[in-house]
């Protein structure tokens, strides 16, 4: 088994090849937002019904102790701010050296595509992945959109773009209904997550997403502020869980998330 599907396989644990990763990098964007001040605490929440955690460099620092060894720690290597004027471009600020010393299992970096910054930021990704190859270290290549109008079409081609550049997983926005998602799928042969946007939406529909999501061949979730945002993280990670390895119905999941909250 070589190194990066060593590392994947922390990620990919369970036996059906699909993932609960849960993103907790939103502080380089939007600082300490309600329930991610304590990064411990978070963690402890959330970790043990994941596959991993996405963050940054020092969350990374902050946690490793509550890590186990079965579950990944995937690095966000660029960031921009909500501060700043520049909402589609995020610059790189960290590299595989970082990644090593971290013992992460993959590193992440995230293009809005359809902007003036789309040159700069296609180079970017191929920068990290070359260097990352080097290591055999996975890169999650994630794509998001610029604004809210766009098509399916345009997220097939970006997870296809990602695959093409040399990315080991496609992590980007689910196209509101399994036909043409799965359209997306087949078109990318690496493993897709699907990530969650603003703690936005009903509970329903976010179950309705993520069963979506799986029917029509995603890899599984990173939804981060939708899970550690809600009234019990804890319970709602669990449930995704039910539905996304077990096959239990979002009607299903939601009475069961009903009963451990009542």
């Amino acid at each position: 088994m070589s190194g990066k599907h060593r590392r994947l396989s922390r990620l990919f644990r369970h036996a059906d090849g699909r993932a609960i990763l849960v993103p907790i990098d939103h502080g380089l964007w939007y600082g300490p937002l309600p329930a991610i001040e304590h990064p411990e605490e978070v963690s402890a929440r959330l970790i043990p019904e994941s596959d991993g955690i996405l963050v940054a460099p020092g969350f990374a620092q902050a946690v490793a102790h509550l890590l186990p060894g079965d579950r990944a720690l995937a690095l966000r290597v660029g960031a921009a701010t909500a501060l700043g004027p520049v909402q589609d471009y995020e610059a790189v600020f960290a590299g595989i050296d970082t990644a090593l010393r971290l013992d992460a299992d993959a590193v992440v970096h995230t293009l809005y595509l359809g902007s003036a910054h789309d040159e700069v930021a296609i180079r970017d990704l191929g920068q990290i992945i070359e260097s990352a190859e080097r290591f055999n270290v996975p890169v999650i290549a994630e794509f998001l959109p610029t604004q809210d109008q766009w098509k399916w079409e345009q997220v097939a081609h970006w997870a296809r773009l990602g695959f093409e550049m040399g990315a080991s997983v496609i992590k980007t926005i689910y196209t509101g209904d399994p036909v043409t998602f799965r359209h997306v799928v087949s078109g990318c042969p690496i493993p897709i997550l699907v990530a969650g946007g603003p703690a936005v939406g009903s509970i329903r529909e976010l179950l309705g997403m993520v069963a979506g999501a799986i029917e029509a061949g995603g890899a599984g979730i990173a939804i981060g502020r939708r899970i550690w945002q809600a009234e019990h993280p804890e319970i709602l990670i669990n449930v995704l869980g039910k539905l996304i390895h077990d096959g239990i119905s979002p009607e299903d999941a939601l009475g069961m998330l009903d009963r451990r909250a009542a």
